[in-house]
């Protein structure tokens, strides 16, 4: 019995498909249909189900699941602790407003309770940072966006929600003063956030509830720039809509005027990670901490 069998085991039995173990591996799938045919001659048992659908777990393969589940953990603790005799590093990748206003916070107080580790984050629409979780090359993924992958799983950190924002000219206080509908408003110079951005996906979704199309739109610019948005807002170029963190420092002022959205269109800034890796030391330590500052209301964001 090696023990690159039983990593292959764990990830297929917990993944349910030898593709995505042998993605997660960075091996073939018959690499990885290999090493798992080859435990089961080992120990003589059968420990997996086969069909041309799905995996399942014979009763032998839950119960030796459990203890092969510990031997990996084991040899990443024992990687980990090596680590820890120098630096670990925690590799994040947050889409913008996440990356902005949410991450700071967070990484604050986990570097609060623990000095030693360091981070290596990077910045990029929703789309992109899935891609790099679901390619391993993060630890750790937030989004406003879900992923919807077997490979993953997510904790919901904090609401979110859409506003119509304008800025605060004459020709825009008279649409207010005059209780204009939102339908109406949205007819005026758009800024749009780039494709693959969370927000410019539920934007679309909102829109498409209103029996709006992007083609009716007149959109004069398409950025992932917040500040950039904040700043042709302001000086009259248009209208957006925008997450209501990212317009927090303006929405009590007198250089914006902003809608409060229909709250069906909530959405949610998640943290995501692959859950073949849960039990990795670091991983875990920053997902129970992040659990534990949602459950205690720790959060300044939440208030």
């Amino acid at each position: 019995m090696e023990f690159r069998q039983l990593e292959a085991f764990v990830a297929t039995a917990e993944l349910k498909s030898f593709s995505q173990a042998a993605k997660y591996l960075y091996l073939s799938q018959s690499t990885i249909s290999s090493h798992v045919q080859n435990l089961e001659d080992d120990l003589g048992k059968k420990l997996l189900l086969r069909t041309t659908k799905s995996i399942t777990l014979t009763p032998e393969g839950e119960t030796f699941l459990a203890y092969a589940r510990k031997i990996v953990e084991t040899k990443d603790q024992a990687v980990l602790s090596l680590q820890q005799s120098s630096t670990s590093m925690l590799h994040i990748g947050a889409s913008s407003i996440p990356s902005g206003y949410l991450l700071p916070e967070i990484i604050a107080g986990f570097k609060a309770k623990h000095p030693d580790m360091h981070f290596s984050i990077w910045q990029g629409s929703s789309d992109e940072i899935a891609e790099l979780l679901l390619s391993n090359s993060l630890d750790i993924a937030f989004t406003g966006k879900d992923i919807n992958s077997p490979l993953c799983e997510t904790l919901k950190v904090c609401p979110d929600h859409l506003m119509l924002v304008t800025p605060a000219t004459d020709e825009y206080k008279k649409l207010k003063e005059s209780n204009a509908k939102i339908s109406d408003i949205l007819k005026y110079p758009m800024i749009l956030r780039s494709n693959g951005s969370g927000t410019q996906f539920v934007a679309s979704k909102l829109l498409e509830g209103l029996g709006i199309k992007k083609s009716d739109l007149d959109i004069i610019a398409q950025t992932n720039d917040l500040e950039s948005i904040q700043q042709m807002i302001v000086h009259g170029l248009g209208i957006s809509i925008c997450s209501k963190f990212s317009i927090r420092n303006l929405l009590y002022s007198d250089k914006i005027i902003a809608y409060q959205l229909d709250n069906s269109n909530m959405r949610y800034f998640s943290l995501h990670y692959i859950n073949v890796k849960k039990t990795q030391p670091q991983i875990k330590l920053f997902v129970d901490y992040v659990q534990s500052a949602i459950n205690e209301n720790k959060l300044d964001i939440l208030a």
